[in-house]
């Protein structure tokens, strides 16, 4: 062998050895990430014992690039909850690594498509993730209409994983949705929606006109209380039923900051977006009128979500939050995506942090 084979020789063995040597490394890189994607969900909020809410969601139909559409998690006494599945919302409850697998439902507030956008999704992630049982969908009037449309779009992607996988490994039971329809006993009553384990949850209404029904949703477990308000215009029955609750996750749209807009529009020919941003103010609450809620309410601690419009920097959060503080000194959260709540039980603290 000539000193140049040789060397030729060794060239290819250590390169050999090196390659050896990654692929160790690299195998053992995706084991520890695929021990975190397969084992890190975070059960222990469902199984502590405490009341824990987590916005997945905080945006609105306006593209947010910092925030998904409508969708708050609850999960309590071996529940997990979540109260709408706007677009980008299943892709942020993935992220936070909130436990799909048990999931136990989906409460619906109302049927505007940033509310209902990943329902399907919520369906289908959850099956996958080892969810075997159909999956209620809560909702008023007409949620039999929603699930059943869902049902349909993805009635082939059913399919095709029941076939790829088998049905042993994908239980053709866990990839379909049950129609929960709620029904108010009066316009300002209410009617519960589950109670199990100590944790009962209460549908009631909110004023959303022309849409309807709309509703808000209570949760109580073990002396802790939240209440979700949905989309709705400052509401005589949201403080009723948020009266004296330990946190209140209320939807905000900062009208000032919209009607700029609609009389740019007006004054510039587009008369078709000055009649739908006029529209728009007319049936949600302001970040002003959530903090009088709160205050009429009596409630521990306030989270904004739904946030109209998208506050892309310090500036415009300012804006969106002026005159907040001046009208409820109670504790007020500007809520965006991963923010977390736990409310441990018999207590009053609210401790907040982020999941993301």
């Amino acid at each position: 062998m000539s000193k140049k084979q040789a060397v030729w020789l060794l060239l290819l063995s250590l390169a050999a050895a090196s390659s050896t040597s990654c692929d160790r490394i690299e195998s053992r890189i995706i084991a520890r990430q695929a021990a975190k994607a397969l084992n890190g969900d975070r059960n222990d909020l469902v199984d502590d014992q405490k009341l824990h809410v987590v916005l997945c969601g905080t945006g609105s139909p306006l593209a947010d690039p910092q925030r998904a559409s409508a969708c708050t998690a609850v999960l309590a006494g071996g529940h997990f909850f979540l109260v709408d599945a706007g677009p980008g919302a299943l892709r942020e409850v993935a992220l936070l690594r909130l436990p799909r697998a048990r999931l136990d439902g989906v409460l619906l507030t109302h049927f505007h498509s940033d509310h209902i956008g990943d329902l399907g999704e919520a369906v289908m992630q959850s099956w996958v993730a080892g969810r075997k049982a159909p999956l209620p969908i809560y909702g008023g009037p007409g949620v039999e209409r929603v699930v059943n449309g869902f049902r349909e779009a993805y009635a082939l992607d059913t399919g095709y994983r029941i076939a790829h996988h088998g049905a042993e490994a994908m239980p053709s039971a866990g990839g379909l949705a049950e129609a929960k329809t709620v029904m108010l006993p009066a316009p300002d009553g209410s009617a519960v929606v589950f109670d199990a384990d100590g944790l009962k949850v209460t549908a009631f209404a909110v004023d959303h006109l022309p849409v309807e029904p709309a509703y808000g949703y209570r949760f109580e477990f073990r002396g802790r209380s939240v209440v979700i308000s949905g989309d709705t215009k400052k509401s005589d029955n949201l403080i009723r039923q948020a009266r004296d609750v330990d946190l209140l996750v209320h939807e905000a749209l900062a009208a000032r900051m919209i009607e700029p807009v609609t009389d740019y529009a007006l004054h510039n020919g587009l008369s078709r977006w000055a009649k739908l941003t006029s529209d728009i103010v007319k049936y949600h609450t302001t970040p002003v009128e959530a903090a009088e809620v709160a205050k009429s309410a009596h409630v521990r601690v306030l989270a904004l979500t739904h946030i109209v419009p998208p506050l892309p920097n310090f500036v415009a959060r300012r804006m969106f939050m002026r005159g907040v503080a001046q009208t409820w000194d109670g504790k007020i959260e500007l809520g965006k995506d991963g923010m977390h709540f736990t409310l441990p039980p018999n207590d009053t603290s609210v401790a907040v942090d982020s999941l993301s």
